[in-house]
């Protein structure tokens, strides 16, 4: 026993006694109760009960995001994160960096998923210090004013897929200090959704990741319900502060700006024709599973490959969404068992979320899950089929979704990569030009989706398989498709705008890194001169 008192925990003071059996070595103490107990234990060090209480706060709604932002003690040069799932209606971002201004913090990386043209403040944020890094895709003006101004920001942009920002958020290659998450609807202690509520948008699934991994969470909501909420995407435990505004976005620009399908007579003839190369390929199946992207001619042959199941009585196992009306009229018609259902892209998302109990034909996929590709499984390696998307292709069929052909970053990559990568057959849909601008060319502006995970290019002027895919080469054999090389339908472009533009860019300034799936960079995007 040792004769010596030692300060323990809390004040307290504790003699130690050192017992000796063999192959245990003890030190004892007595704890804040008198009880004896280890306070090491062959080597490894362990804490007495000291007779403190932890006292939790029932609550933890402030009226205000400036006192939420001082609960959780951001300073300047953190990181912030977001999801864009209010897309153009957003306005949690700018509020927050409007707070964080007055408030004289500065330097902050924001991590967003995504910003659309409603975050254009973000350039003043920039200018004035307080954004000097962005880790997230950039949708609009932040992303064309940064392709002329990228000495604005202390490092170059980092353009992730979805599931390559969930991989990095958990493996700590970015780590996140304080997650802001909007929420149509919350709890007081932060139980929250985005199904429910006047600015309802959806699903909360790209703040999954943030939630799990940030020091720091904000749930920031305008409706706050009685506890506990019923429906409840991000929950409580992983919650700091919920932190009550006036408005979190425009319900009516929430959901907008590509949920239109296409009247185009050209865009709907490719739209067809991605369908009819699906179905010579032995596709439009039972057991078929597949996703589709939202734009114009991603939503027509949407719509085409639901009528093509319903003329072969056939049921697709599962489709993944970005989930849309044309989606949710396959799944009532009985052409698709199961939903997938990640971002909605229209209000009869959100109807359809609202009526249909969650295990009732579908399930929300979080980000981790739908596309993290060093995680043990993910949704989209089990697609057969996906319809993108591009601004440019190339003879190498690398496919660029990131800028326009004049270097300006315009546009995010989100699941581009992921489901290109996963798919069984991933298809492009795609003019040869737009005006006098060839799409199909020698050389894309810049690398977004390599080549090896394309598989085909459906234009207006034909459609070209990747030589690699030589099993698709001979199921198609013979069939009535208008099949074509890549090389011809680069020749169509340039025969019919002249070529490309001549690109000045300043390959000493970089604006943007374009990462793959795996964290390795792919390309960059060079500031324009």
């Amino acid at each position: 026993m040792g004769k010596n008192p030692v300060e323990g925990y809390n004040g307290i003071f504790i003699n130690p006694r050192f017992f000796v059996r063999p192959g245990v070595r003890m030190e004892v103490v007595k704890n804040a109760l008198g009880r004896d107990v280890p306070v090491e234990l062959n080597g490894e060090r362990l804490r007495p009960f000291s007779g403190e209480r932890k006292k939790r706060e029932r609550s933890k709604l402030v009226p205000s995001l400036e006192e939420a932002i001082r609960r959780v003690g951001l300073k300047s040069g953190m990181t912030i994160s977001f999801h864009h799932q209010l897309r153009d209606g957003d306005r949690v971002i700018n509020m927050v960096l409007d707070t964080c201004s007055r408030l004289g913090i500065r330097d902050l990386r924001l991590a967003q998923t995504a910003l659309f043209p409603v975050n254009e403040p973000v350039i003043e944020h920039i200018k004035n210090g307080v954004v000097s890094r962005i880790e997230g895709s950039i949708n609009g003006p932040v992303g064309d004013f940064l392709s002329r101004n990228p000495e604005a920001l202390s490092h170059p942009v980092i353009l992730r897929s979805h599931g390559r920002r969930g991989a990095a958020i958990r493996e700590g290659e970015l780590k996140i200090d304080v997650a802001f998450i909007a929420a149509s609807q919350s709890d007081d202690r932060g139980n929250c959704n985005g199904i429910w509520g006047d600015s309802a948008f959806g699903p909360i699934v790209y703040s999954l990741p943030d939630s799990i991994y940030a020091d720091r969470v904000v749930v920031v909501s305008d409706e706050i319900d009685k506890y506990p909420l019923d429906c409840q995407d991000i929950t409580e435990n992983r919650v700091d502060v919920v932190a009550q505004v006036d408005s979190i976005g425009d319900p009516d620009k929430i959901v907008s700006g590509t949920t239109k399908i296409t009247d185009n007579p050209m865009r709907l003839k490719i739209a067809e024709d991605a369908v009819d190369l699906v179905d010579a390929v032995g596709l439009v199946r039972d057991g078929l599973g597949f996703q589709s992207g939202a734009g114009g001619m991603s939503l027509a042959a949407t719509k085409f490959l639901g009528d093509r199941l319903a003329e072969k009585g056939a049921v697709a196992d599962f489709a993944i969404g970005g989930t849309t009306k044309f989606l949710f009229d396959i799944f009532e018609n009985g052409n698709v068992r199961r939903l997938y259902f990640g971002q909605a892209f229209d209000r009869a998302s959100i109807d359809f979320a609202r009526t249909h109990p969650m295990g009732q034909g579908w399930w929300v996929l979080d980000i981790p899950h739908y596309a993290d590709s060093t995680s043990k499984g993910r949704a989209v390696d089990n697609l057969d089929l996906v319809f993108l998307g591009a601004t440019e292709v190339d003879v190498d069929f690398n496919v660029n979704v990131n800028t326009h052909s004049d270097g300006r970053l315009l546009h995010g990559i989100g699941g581009h990569q992921d489901t290109a990568d996963g798919a069984f057959l991933t298809i492009i849909l795609t003019p040869v030009r737009r005006k006098n601008n060839p799409i199909i060319r020698d050389r894309v502006t810049t690398v977004t989706t390599p080549g090896f995970a394309v598989d085909a290019v459906v234009t207006d002027r034909g459609m070209a398989i990747n030589p690699r895919r030589k099993d698709l080469l001979e199921k198609v054999s013979g069939k009535d498709l208008p099949l074509v090389s890549i090389e011809e339908l680069r020749d169509i472009a340039y025969d019919e705008t002249g070529g490309p533009a001549p690109l000045e860019v300043d390959r000493t300034s970089p604006v943007a890194l374009v990462h793959w799936l795996d964290g390795t960079v792919l390309d960059t995007v060079w500031k324009v001169v």
